[in-house]
């Protein structure tokens, strides 16, 4: 006896229906596949772009298969769409919006259905009822291990934070960058409804007396908005708020910075990378806590993996970085520093060839609150360097100009050489933020600086000739807190170029370890970031203490440096 009772003629419309819809939604499917490209997630490296095409495609054969079987075995062909239904489903989730996922679902489920009632019209409710037993099963199976596997590579990799989010009025988001003792620059996105103001003003107010400086801005197509604040005074903590059409906002477009003194100061810089995108994890709330300076990115700032040349996508991403309440509260209290790596530049282990070349580096001038760049060149590459107090920092772009021969192109390798040489005699510390990892095997072609041995050994002979012992170098990339204290990262012909290096990772993504050996060991994890105090008193001696931390506030490894302050520094 049946469990769903159907007429015959009611049966035969339903299998011939049901054949018919997979048919259909097969050739949909793949027409869709052939103009937009087959779903793809947004984040994450765990398959790559050619496994996860080549999942869907072995599910779209499922379907086929389960088409050409259902003539005799209809039972067997519900339940192989019904897991084929299970996966492309998933799969459209992570790049579409619910009501399309919605679509695939029953595009594919339906016919299942269908196949099943008439199936089980002929079968006893025993053998209906094992079935289904049978089909929830790996139902049931499949989604558990999707959604581990999900979790894994894109979930929250650590808790997430509590920061409350701070409602919209005129301002989508908004964060400062390139201070100077002197000068700052802020960069906002207007909400929707602020297309069409003429332009919006920074009221821009040192804390101590409250004088205001208003600074106009003209909001660009994308509603973008970049204030650039000259005569500053050095030393001085300000606070900004937008104000559009005589309206002074009160809900994101507000924020603080703090200018560094001209000479010698203490300063504390925390840094991180590696987050996944529009990450809200209580990490963010650890680093505001530290009551840093200056923030610095070392890249990954989120996992988009763009992969051709779209700059609205890229513009998409900072949305969802910068809105994100825990990430947003924290670009509001500080000024940063950003230096992209490979997966918020382009595809993952992206070089110069990368198809989203052109479109990273736009919008990143667009949207992003950075110093002078090199001049000579719209859409250049975006090292750039910086003084604060008497410490040099320099941020390498370790992308864009990569190619086989490469990690850094003609100009910036020379402009680099240049900076360490002048910079180590003229400052008391320069901070080399080289986002990928230093130490590491010889390997050419391998997706660190081993891939690049004659470069690096070509630096560090550079750096050993200019007798250079103020040099740190902070990295990224690798998942990990990592600290060598100058024992395994000498890569010169002679010797004498020690570096201590100290890796920051991974924000919010999972542990892993990269590179290597590191004098004071390697700690993979999730929810970790840096912090570098630089104790200056004016003196011929500094003392510069490096250390990672975790969201928790726990110290996982420290390390403190005595540094001479070379003679034209003093």
């Amino acid at each position: 006896m049946s469990v769903v009772s159907i007429r015959p003629n009611v049966a035969r419309a339903l299998h011939g229906a049901a054949r018919w819809w997979i048919l259909l939604s097969l050739a949909a499917f793949m027409l869709l596949a052939w103009d937009v490209g087959l779903p793809a997630k947004t984040e994450g490296d765990a398959l790559g772009p050619r496994g996860e095409r080549t999942l869907q495609l072995c599910l779209l054969g499922v379907v086929l298969l389960a088409w050409l079987i259902s003539r005799r075995w209809r039972g067997a062909a519900a339940v192989l769409l019904a897991l084929a239904a299970s996966g492309l489903t998933g799969a459209a989730a992570l790049s579409y919006r619910p009501a399309v996922v919605l679509t695939v679902a029953v595009a594919f489920l339906a016919p299942a259905v269908a196949l099943w009632l008439v199936w089980q019209r002929e079968r006893p409710a025993v053998t209906v009822a094992a079935l289904a037993a049978v089909t929830a099963v790996l139902l049931a199976t499949a989604w558990t291990v999707a959604a581990g596997v999900y979790d894994h590579y894109f979930g929250p990799a650590h808790p997430s934070s509590s920061t409350p989010d701070v409602p919209v009025d005129q301002v989508e988001w908004i964060w400062s960058g390139g201070v100077t003792s002197e000068s700052a620059s802020v960069v906002a996105r207007l909400e929707d409804h602020a297309e069409d103001a003429a332009h919006a003003e920074l009221d821009v107010r040192p804390r101590a007396d409250g004088t205001p400086l208003l600074v106009r801005g003209i909001p660009d197509a994308d509603r973008v908005v970049r204030w650039e604040l000259e005569d500053l005074e050095p030393g001085t903590e300000y606070t900004y708020a937008v104000v559009v059409d005589d309206h002074r906002d009160g809900g994101r477009g507000v924020g603080r910075f703090r200018t560094p003194p001209a000479g010698p100061a203490s300063i504390t810089v925390a840094f991180g990378s590696c987050a996944r995108t529009g990450s809200n994890g209580a990490v963010f709330d650890a680093i505001r806590a530290v009551g840093a300076d200056l923030y610095v990115a070392e890249g990954d700032l989120h996992y988009g993996n763009v992969t051709d040349d779209d700059p609205d996508r890229f513009l998409g991403l900072y949305d969802r970085v910068l809105t994100a309440p825990a990430q947003a509260a924290l670009y509001r209290s500080l000024p940063v520093a950003y230096m992209w790596d490979d997966h918020d530049y382009g595809p993952n282990n992206a070089d110069a060839g990368s198809p989203s070349r052109d479109a990273a580096r736009s919008v990143y001038r667009q949207a992003v609150p950075h110093h002078p760049l090199p001049a000579g060149a719209d859409l250049g590459a975006i090292y750039q360097g910086f003084t604060m107090g008497r410490v040099r920092f320099l941020l390498t772009d370790t992308r864009s100009e990569r190619t086989d021969a490469s990690m850094l192109g003609a100009q910036q390798l020379a402009w680099l050489l240049d900076e360490l040489r002048t910079a180590s005699r003229s400052h008391a510390l320069v901070v080399w933020v080289n986002p990928d990892p230093w130490i590491a095997p010889a390997d050419p072609g391998d997706d660190d600086w081993g891939g690049y041995p004659d470069e690096r050994r070509r630096i560090a002979d550079a750096i050993a000739e200019a007798g250079t012992h103020n040099l740190v170098m902070l990295s990224g990339d690798a998942h990990m807190v990592a600290l060598d204290d100058g024992t395994n990262s000498d890569y010169s012909t002679a010797g004498g170029a020690g570096i201590p290096v100290l890796h920051a990772a991974a924000l919010d993504r999972p542990g892993r370890v990269k590179g290597g050996p590191y004098s004071h060991g390697t700690f993979p994890g999730a929810g970790q970031f840096g912090v570098l105090t630089l104790h200056d008193a004016g003196g011929d001696r500094i003392t510069v203490d490096l250390a990672g931390r975790d969201w928790t506030g726990r110290t996982l490894v420290e390390h403190t440096l005595q540094v001479r302050v070379p003679t034209p520094a003093r």
